[in-house]
C-alpha cells in the first residue's frame, strides 16, 4: 500500500517490490563484450526461485536492525529540510505448509523503535512518510517465486561483475497493465493512501555460480495518474489529480556469515528510493540493514496441576 501526505512528500511503496533516489550507481565493471550470453533464461529463472525459496525458509530465524532515512527534495534535487530517521526491528515471514509447500510470497515484519533517535510517540504513526505506516510488506524477492514469475517477462541482460561476483542480468517487464486504488487513511484525512499495481519494469543481478540474487532496481514502465478523493480534491488550491513522474528503487545484497553453526546467507545489505509525484513532491528513502542475528524459539514442559 503506498501512501502520501496532500501537503507534503510522498511515501509510496510499489507492490511488486516497494523497495530509490538516483538508482544506487553499481559498483559493477562490464565483462569483456566476448562473454557468454544466457541461453536458457527459463533455468536461470527456475535455479534462481529455487534459491528464493530456500532462503525464505532458513531467514525466517533472522532479525536485524533497519535504519531509513527519509529526505524530502526541492526541485534541484537538494535537502528541502531536516531529514527523518526511522530506526525498525525486521524479520521475515514464511509460511510454508504441506498443502501449500511453497506459499505465493514472503512478507517483512516491522517494529519501529526509535524515530529521530526516541521512543516512537503517537503522533509518528500518523506521519504519512515514514515506515511507521508499515508493520508489514511483501518481500521484494516473492516474484522470483514459480507462481509469481508468471506476471512478468523476463529477457536476457548480459553479464556483469558486482561485488567482485560474475552476475547474469535478466531485464523483466510487469504484464499486468498499471492500475490504482485511491482512499483516505482513516483517522487522518490528511494522508492519502493509493495502491499501484502493475506496470512495473527493472533489472535483477543474479550470481552466475550460486543463482542468489546481487542486485533487484525497480522502475515504472510511464507515469501513471492518481486521481485524488473528492475530499481532498475539493480543497481550495489543490489540484484533483496527481502524477506519479518516477518510483526508482534499488536493492543490494551480499554475503552474511552466522556462528554456531555456521552458516551463509545472502542477504539485502542496503537499499535506496525516489519517489516523484507532481503534485506530491520528491522523496528520496535511503536505507541500511544491519546487526543481522539468529532468534532462537524455545519451549518448556508444563506439568498438569
Amino acid at each position: 500500500m503506498k501512501r502520501a501526505c496532500v501537503a507534503g512528500a510522498v511515501a509510496a511503496k510499489a507492490r511488486a517490490a516497494g523497495v530509490i533516489a538516483a538508482l544506487f550507481v553499481a559498483l559493477a565493471g562490464s565483462l569483456s563484450a566476448d562473454q557468454p550470453q544466457v541461453k536458457d533464461v527459463t533455468t536461470v529463472l527456475r535455479r534462481a526461485g529455487d534459491r528464493v525459496a530456500e532462503f525464505f525458509t532458513r531467514a525466517q530465524s533472522i532479525m536485524c536492525l533497519e535504519k531509513v532515512s527519509l529526505q524530502r527534495l526541492n526541485m534541484s534535487y537538494g535537502a528541502d529540510g531536516p531529514s527523518r530517521r526511522v530506526e525498525s526491528e525486521l524479520r521475515l515471514s514464511w509460511e510454508p505448509s504441506p498443502e501449500n509447500p511453497t506459499p505465493t510470497e514472503a512478507r517483512t515484519l516491522r517494529q519501529v523503535l526509535r524515530v529521530n533517535g526516541s521512543t516512537p510517540r503517537k503522533k509518528d504513526y500518523d506521519n504519512c512518510t515514514t515506515p511507521e505506516q508499515h508493520d508489514s510488506e511483501e518481500q521484494p524477492l516473492s516474484m522470483l517465486l514459480p507462481s509469481q514469475r508468471e506476471k512478468y517477462t523476463f529477457t536476457d541482460g548480459g553479464r556483469e561483475i558486482v561485488d567482485r561476483r560474475e552476475a547474469i542480468i535478466l531485464n523483466y517487464r510487469e504484464i499486468k497493465k498499471p492500475t490504482v486504488d485511491v482512499s483516505l487513511v482513516e483517522n487522518n484525512e490528511d494522508c492519502i493512501s493509493f495502491d499501484i499495481q502493475g506496470g512495473m519494469r527493472g533489472r535483477i543481478w543474479i550470481d552466475a555460480e550460486t543463482h542468489d540474487v546481487l542486485r533487484l532496481d525497480q522502475s515504472l514502465n510511464g507515469l501513471i495518474d492518481i486521481p485524488l478523493p473528492w475530499k481532498v480534491a475539493r480543497r481550495p488550491g489543490v489540484n484533483p489529480r496527481w502524477t506519479v513522474e518516477r518510483l526508482d528503487s534499488s536493492i543490494r545484497f551480499r554475503r552474511v556469515t552466522f556462528e554456531d553453526p555456521q552458516e551463509t546467507l545472502v542477504l539485502p545489505i542496503e537499499s535506496s528510493k525516489l519517489q516523484i509525484i507532481r503534485g506530491g513532491g520528491r522523496l528520496r528513502t535511503t536505507t541500511q540493514y544491519q546487526s543481522y542475528r539468529r532468534f532462537m524459539t524455545g519451549a518448556r514442559v508444563v506439568r498438569p496441576q
